[in-house]
């Protein structure tokens, strides 16, 4: 550190920030498939010659820990060379679940190798049981699709034609995935190119320098940051519906020890290893964790291995979030999403008034799959949801957003519309679904999907309808969510919060509500102009305005507004 001066880091570190972000937008634009090429739900990175990671595009948080335990396993298992291209997503050798495949391509300078640029996708179909690959009730790994052990995909520049092949003939929907693969791999050829300009520039043993001064800065900047938190110990526990095979509640139990800038996770107490597929595999609970933690640290602190390493874990055998294979795992997300929430509810502890309520901390997904009109094609869609996030003590909680594993867009309805046979009749914010307070819990959303053609399958995968998301300070509870199908006939029939592969026909309309965040502090105390605001948004109703907040329509405001707008 000594010998690089600041700027230096500052350039080469913003350099490395924009490379990944590159990629990201490589990767977007050359994809096939709308999970990819609209709602963004794709990571790209650069790592060092050992696996350590040096950049990450900030796309899916979920992602931070993943791809770097996948770039180790492949720099410590592989004999690598120039044009070599490795693709995996075995959950048990450093993937994550299966439809998140993983491609590395080796970066080469003057015959040695000197880094890893890396992209991961989230296909949106890999085989298994149920179309998109996300069935609720899968007893092991095998019945949830292909699993792509690490391997060459290009040996030396050369395509291996025949592991394509394999792919493509194990999969629904194989122009897309196999496109999104070559978009994958696009991805990565940018940021070989980048790299190499940066060797070029500083030579690659200056250069190893210089990120290795990245590295011990981010470091010193989260220690720095933590221990403003006082030392001690705080817990808090999470649950989530059921596992998708039993209805009982799954529980993640967490205790935050704090020491002078070390933070130390301990999941002892959480559920014993599922049945169903939400367990989570190492890689991905040690994303949950690396995640919550950085939202309690500056977050302009440049995202790499050294943000990492003052965050310990202890995760017990065959639980919840250390698994033994073959257990299921493709619905693992969920369970980040309810680790990510309660490692922050943790937290809450060690800030005091700057505690947060929480947020939905789930992602309400859906699959849905049919036969095309006309070329009788089979399509697969795989769509997911954010809810309300908690209220602060500064602002309400975000509407609508999806939570703190996920950075990704909704699809735009002209987007599906035009795509599928699907028609969005409603897309709306559910009134009075987030948590009362002096600052509210953020708004659900509600969302109703026609379908139009023919006969297929609906599998609902999410959670929050049993445990809704909790305030703090006072703050009331958000509204759980709630899922249902309207029949043609106008018959409805109430979902469980998981459900894979019911069948439905043309005219069978798919209604999804997602949960509202929790609010923060005394309602009694909410800012009457913030109140009014809401009441004309028609994001509380009057009920609420009134019996909660102790607010009564004032209709010559209600004019005011109108004239102003």
């Amino acid at each position: 550190m000594a010998t690089i001066d600041p700027v230096t880091l500052e350039v080469v570190g913003n350099y490395l920030v924009s490379t990944v972000r590159e990629m990201g937008t490589t990767l977007m634009r050359t994809a096939y498939s709308v999970i990819l090429r609209e709602q963004m739900d794709c990571t790209t990175a650069l790592f060092d010659g050992t696996g350590n990671l040096i950049a990450q595009a900030d796309h899916v948080p979920s992602h931070q820990g993943t791809l770097a335990y996948a770039a180790k396993y492949v720099a410590s298992n592989f004999i690598l060379e120039a044009g070599d291209v490795v693709a995996l997503n075995h959950p048990y050798r450093g993937g994550t679940h299966h439809p998140d495949i993983m491609i590395f391509r080796p970066i080469f300078h003057d015959g040695a190798l000197v880094a890893i640029a890396a992209a991961l996708g989230h296909h949106i179909d890999v085989g298994g049981r149920s179309p998109g690959s996300v069935a609720t009730d899968a007893r092991d790994v095998f019945e949830e699709g292909l699993i792509i052990p690490p391997l060459k995909l290009y040996r030396r520049g050369v395509l291996v034609q025949e592991v394509l092949d394999m792919i493509a003939a194990n999969i629904r929907v194989p122009r897309e995935t196999l496109g999104d693969i070559r978009a994958e791999i696009a991805a990565t050829t940018v940021g070989e190119r980048r790299y190499l300009e940066l060797c070029e520039r500083y030579g690659p043993e200056r250069l190893a320098e210089i990120v290795d001064g990245l590295l011990a800065h981010s470091e010193a900047m989260m220690r720095r940051d933590l221990s403003r938190y006082p030392n001690g110990t705080y817990r808090a526990t999470g649950y989530m519906d059921s596992d998708g095979i039993t209805e009982d509640p799954v529980v993640i139990q967490v205790a935050v020890s704090i020491a002078d800038g070390d933070v130390t996770i301990d999941f002892t107490g959480s559920s014993p290893q599922l049945r169903g597929p939400f367990n989570a595999s190492i890689s991905s609970v040690e994303a949950a964790c690396f995640c919550a933690v950085r939202y309690m640290v500056n977050p302009a602190i440049l995202q790499n291995a050294g943000c990492y390493r003052p965050i310990k874990l202890v995760l017990p055998p065959r639980s919840v979030v250390n698994p033994e294979s073959p257990a299921p795992l493709s619905g693992r997300f969920h369970t980040l999403e309810r680790i990510a929430t309660t490692i922050v509810a943790a937290f809450n502890g060690a800030r005091g008034s700057e505690a947060v309520g929480n947020g939905h901390g789930h992602l309400t997904s859906f699959s849905t799959s049919g036969r095309m009109p006309g070329t009788g094609d089979t399509f697969v869609l795989f769509e997911y949801h954010g809810g309300g996030w908690g209220g602060t003590s500064r602002c309400d909680g975000l509407d609508a957003t999806f939570g703190l594993m996920a950075n990704s867009f909704d699809n735009p309805i002209e987007a599906i519309e035009l795509r599928y046979p699907l028609l969005i009749e409603r897309y709306e914010l559910i009134p009075d679904s987030g948590g009362v307070g002096k600052f509210r819990g953020g708004l659900g959303l509600r969302k109703e999907i026609r379908y139009l053609s023919g006969s297929g399958y609906f599998t609902n995968r999410s959670d929050a309808q049993k445990f809704p998301s909790l305030g703090v300070l006072g703050g009331g509870p958000g509204r759980p969510s709630a899922h249902s199908l309207v029949r043609a006939d106008g018959a409805i029939e109430r979902l469980p919060s998981k459900i894979t592969n019911v069948t439905i026909a043309a005219g069978d309309l798919m209604v999804l509500e997602t949960a509202g965040g929790g609010g923060y502090g005394e309602p009694i105390e909410r800012d009457r102009r913030r109140v009014q605001d809401d009441l004309l948004d028609g994001k509380i109703s009057p009920d609420v305005a009134r019996d909660i907040y102790g607010f009564v329509q004032d209709d010559s405001a209600h004019a005011d507004r109108q004239t102003s707008s």
